[in-house]
């Protein structure tokens, strides 16, 4: 059990950045197609299909607004040489332009077939002095970093001529007009003269195939700024014209957060651009042409280009990353991942209510959580629910509503609900823009930066929300994850169309929810039935409870397959049998279909019985017990049963007339007893010595003696009641003698009483009157237990008088809520009327189990201001040491408090004197538990706004006193060895206790354990102070 306190403050609602672990979102082939790898195009041809293209066009993409035309970057030191070529310098308007860091633009010479290549043997061999290569345009480097080479077609990036569809073997000739680049080259050599691949790259790379019905074979390289590299293989897809680049998120919302699916390219859709430059949240990644060089630094300088202009133009400089060593893969396997209904309750739901996923995190970043409601274990298909959010470090809990993703709420059953939760750590994203077709799917494989070995070819998608014609992947969603080995996420009959399809990886598979989330519902009925309606007071009654789990065939409205009532289990039958009903038992039995009582039989007049069961399934509740002596009157008795929490009951029928309802009372008329005046007597243990819960040898029992006339003509004259204890059983507990009367009583008391020398409960000298119509005196003393186990001490108060029915009236035994239990009947007749039932003695057993009738569970907090200190000084005027009665809470004056060193919770409730900066408040938390033990108490209270917890109130790093079990102990305030601790401002609280996952102020948490009904452990406080700001 968990419990908070929110002090009377407005509270704050904190938002928590969300986590982005390196989502890495990588190629965009937009409107058309288009793919790039590695020094130049001789790595994009080398895997056969059909040869792409390098755009050099005027126009944008005509799907996102992407120039259809790119820069290629290089990395170089001082001294190297870029060797550059290109199949269209020279020809017509055809040029090679290089930038180096710092922004200074030149230009390839074209005489002499400087820098042209001419032929596929040329493309293939590379630059001279290569066997059979091209004549490179050759650029000493002077100023070390990253330099931007632009490749310009011979109309000059004027037009928009496609290519004819060509085989990635032949290299055609160049044309004047043509807005495209057939081949080109960045090689860079040592001082030696030697190549060093893994030096160029491109942040996106435009490409053409001149038609669809193609097949784009390219391979390329893709490096995070995490650092994790990634292989990927195009693998035969089939676009036109396309834009492939890498970035963070694919597919975003309107804020920029990643949705993690595929979209349709209509309204068009969101993501970073990968001309624009990065920002802190979107960055795009480098498409390396050759695994990336391990002499790569970490980060070099760059020119910065706008490419929205044509021809680009440079607007300044900045520093980009190129390789690092990739942190570790984050390890989920052990991940602690939960749902709970939003009642509590583990892996249970609600539909009409939901729940919450609740696991913890060392990262931040963001996760989606999949929940395969059409059972057909695919994650995000048809109507799967997909939760998407940030996280933070610590505890997360995102919440689910119980519907569907078209709002429906979840069909009930026996079958679970499975759910995944995906973290998104270095994902990689192929969003391709109106891809058409991909008849193999792509193969990407996550590999080791040094020997390529390969770490991962695990690849995810969702084209659940654009499944609208056929020809799309099988499954739909692959969210569980797919092996790529052979191509993964493939799909024709222009499924592609009109469409932007993503693929992503991620370096955390999902982890799957245990035992899934089971659905509940159940209808559920009570019907009560007395013995009798009609009986005389002290005589014995019996209550028939009937509750019912109703089959499915019963349900109105109707049920929907596959919608169906479930079994439940925690099922809470509650009676709160009224106090003049004593001795009171209980048993619990299945009469029909499968079903359980988790306890059998019990004592106690608040009587709360836990079933399981399932549709169909009955159980009958016996209640016995003994109406007051004192009772008359109509007496009404309600029984009340409640689905367990986040169970749905479609119909709660609280009319005590309706026999389908969750609610049966009945109604006794109670006549008035034959004996006047009638007196009860009970016991219940007052000093629990041992704090067994049991009488033992040593405790202390108090006794009550009752006495009432409520005969309605006749008064009750020269009264004297006399009681005589067994000294070898008991001894009189001095001082514990009281007498209370009312309704005109007029009996005086006898302080002298002790039950031996003088047995005389009330005034042998004065002799007292009892009224008629209802005139009452209560007695008490106690006395503590000498006998051994075993024993049994029998107990009778007497009363003389005149003017009643009777002149001699023997107390009979009775046992009300919080009283130790005793016989009903033990059919000798000692007096009263010859019946045996109503003239028992109160009899207790010393070591007997289960002794005492506990009541109802009470378990409440009081909280109160009980110092306030202004410059080393507590404030003047104010009693804090008092007990000041709240009027507005009834839980603060219970005769419990008494147990409490000061007898009640002392302190003000209220406090209106103006506080100035530094003042110190402090705070008291008083618990009191009654009737029965409550176990796994933890108390969690947020710091008032406007305050900062004192935390060294009670020693050093001890801000917390906590009083429990009779004992004063000062709490440290981090999480150790004792039970307290303190949570700073913004720090991850334990939810639940704590109402909030972060407070700003912090929160003071105190576990408090089981507490147990008895003294003195079952009444206590926590205490801690706050500086005013």
């Amino acid at each position: 059990m968990k419990y908070f306190f929110r002090n009377n403050l407005p509270p704050k609602f904190i938002h928590n950045q969300g986590w982005l672990l390196s989502n890495l979102v990588l190629a965009v082939v937009l409107g058309w197609t288009q793919a790039v790898n590695a020094e130049g195009s001789r790595e994009l041809t080398n895997n056969g299909g059909n040869r792409p293209f390098l755009d050099s066009r005027s126009d944008n993409d005509p799907v996102a607004n992407i120039p259809r035309r790119t820069t290629i970057q290089v990395f170089v030191n001082t001294n190297e040489t870029i060797n550059l070529g290109s199949s269209a310098n020279g020809i017509n308007q055809g040029r090679i332009r290089y930038t180096n860091p710092n922004g200074i633009t030149n230009t390839c010479p074209t005489a002499g077939g400087i820098g042209r290549i001419d032929s596929r043997d040329e493309e293939l061999a590379g630059p001279l002095p290569n066997g059979g290569g091209y004549n490179p345009c050759q650029v000493r480097v002077d100023v070390p970093g990253i330099w931007t080479i632009e490749f310009i077609g011979p109309d000059s990036a004027t037009g928009t001529q496609d290519p004819a569809q060509t085989l990635a073997n032949i290299l055609p000739a160049q044309n004047n007009n043509d807005s495209f680049v057939s081949a080109w080259d960045v090689t860079v050599r040592n001082v030696a003269g030697n190549d060093l691949d893994g030096r160029a790259y491109a942040t996106y790379i435009p490409l053409n195939l001149g038609a669809n019905g193609l097949s784009l074979n390219s391979r390329t390289f893709v490096q995070t700024q995490r650092g994790d590299l990634f292989r990927v293989n195009l693998n035969g897809i089939d676009p036109f014209g396309f834009i492939f680049f890498a970035n963070n998120k694919g597919f975003t919302d309107a804020a920029g957060n990643p949705i993690f699916q595929s979209v349709f390219n209509d309204p068009v859709p969101n993501f970073h651009l990968p001309s624009n430059p990065d920002t802190a949240e979107d960055i795009t990644f480098k498409l390396f042409f050759n695994p990336p060089n391990l002499d790569l630094p970490r980060e070099a300088p760059v020119a910065l280009f706008n490419l929205a202009n044509n021809p680009p133009t440079v607007v300044g400089t900045t520093s980009t990353f190129l390789r690092q060593d990739p942190p570790p893969v984050p390890q989920l396997q052990n991940l602690a991942f939960e749902f709970r209904g939003v009642d509590g309750t583990p892996g249970r739901a609600d539909p009409t209510k939901g729940g919450e996923f609740v696991f913890d995190t060392s990262e931040v970043g963001s996760v989606q959580i999949t929940i395969d409601v059409n059972r057909n274990g695919i994650l995000g298909d048809g109507n799967d629910v997909i939760l998407t959010s940030a996280t933070i470090v610590g505890t997360n809990i995102i919440p689910w509503n119980g519907r569907d993703s078209n709002g429906d709420p979840l069909p009930a059953g026996n079958t679970p609900y499975q759910s995944a939760v995906s973290f998104f750590v270095g994902d990689v994203h192929f969003p391709f823009l109106d891809p058409e077709n991909d008849p193999t799917g792509l193969i990407i494989e996550r590999v080791d930066r040094r020997t390529l070995e390969v770490q991962d070819r695990l690849v995810y998608y969702n084209d659940t929300p654009v499944n609208d014609q056929p020809g799309g992947p099988d499954p739909i969603s692959g969210l569980r994850g797919v092996d790529s080995r052979l191509g993964a996420h493939d799909f024709a009959q222009l499924f592609g169309d009109a469409k932007g399809i993503d693929t992503w990886t991620s370096l955390a598979t999902p982890v799957f929810l245990v035992d899934g989330i089971l659905i509940q519902k159940a209808e559920l009925t009570i019907d009560k039935v007395a013995s009798t309606n009609l009986l005389q007071a002290g005589s014995p009654v019996s209550f028939t409870l009937t509750v019912r789990s109703l089959p499915n065939d019963q349900a109105d409205p109707a049920l929907i397959p596959p919608d169906t009532f479930t079994p439940v289990e925690g099922i809470k039958v509650t009676d709160n049998v009224p106090d003049t009903i004593g001795n009171v038992t209980w048993t619990c039995e299945v009469t029909s279909g499968v079903g359980s009582c988790v306890t059998l039989s019990g004592t106690g007049n608040n009587v709360d019985v836990t079933l399981n069961l399932d549709p169909g399934a009955e159980v009958k509740i016996t209640i016995d017990g003994v109406v007051s002596p004192l009772a008359s009157g109509e007496l009404v008795n309600t029984a009340i049963v409640n689905v367990p929490p986040d169970t749905l009951e479609p119909n709660p029928q609280q009319d005590p007339d309706d026999p389908l309802g969750n609610v049966a009372t009945a109604r006794l008329d109670i006549a008035l007893s034959p004996i006047q005046p009638v007196g009860i007597k009970s016991s219940r243990l007052a000093i629990d010595a041992d704090n067994s819960g049991n009488l033992t040898t040593g405790d202390t029992v108090e006794y009550t003696i009752t006495y009432s006339n409520q005969d309605p003509e006749q008064d009750v004259l020269d009264f004297l009641a006399t009681d005589t204890i067994d000294t070898s059983k008991v001894t009189f507990v001095p001082g514990s003698y009281s007498l209370d009367t009312s309704v005109g009583a007029t009996v005086t008391a006898n302080p002298t009483f002790n039950g031996t020398t003088d047995i005389n409960l009330t005034s042998p000298d004065v002799l007292g009157t009892l009224p008629k119509g209802g005139s009452q005196i209560i007695l008490k003393y106690q006395v503590k237990i000498d006998a051994a186990q075993g024993t049994q001490i029998s107990n009778q108060a007497v009363a003389t008088s005149r003017g009643g029915r009777l002149d001699r009236v023997v107390t009979d035994s009775f046992s009300g809520p919080g009283d130790l239990p005793t016989l009903i009947d033990d059919g000798v007749n000692t007096g009263n009327l010859s019946a045996t039932d109503d003239d028992d003695p109160t009899v207790i057993t010393v070591g007997a189990a289960n002794t005492v009738n506990r009541g109802e569970p009470t378990f409440v907090l009081v909280k109160r201001i009980t110092n306030i200190i202004k410059n080393g000084f507590p404030i003047g005027g104010i009693n804090f040491g008092i007990s000041v009665d709240d009027p507005n809470d009834p839980n603060d004056n219970l005769p419990g408090w008494s147990q409490l060193s000061t007898g009640a919770p002392v302190g003000v409730f209220q406090f209106d004197q103006p506080l100035a900066s530094g003042d110190l408040v402090e705070y008291t938390i008083y618990f009191l538990v009654e009737g029965t033990q409550f176990n796994n108490i933890q108390l969690c209270d947020p710091i008032p706004e406007g305050t900062t917890f004192v935390s060294n109130s009670f020693g050093v790093n001890q801000g917390i006193l906590l009083n429990q079990n009779g004992a004063e102990v000062a709490q440290t305030n981090v999480a150790d060895t004792d039970t307290g601790r303190f949570f700073s401002p913004l720090a991850p609280l334990l939810s639940p206790p704590c109402p909030n996952q972060i407070e700003p102020q912090g929160a003071i948490f105190v576990d408090l354990g089981d507490i147990p009904p008895t003294t003195p452990g079952n009444v206590g406080f926590v205490r801690f102070r706050v500086r005013i700001d």
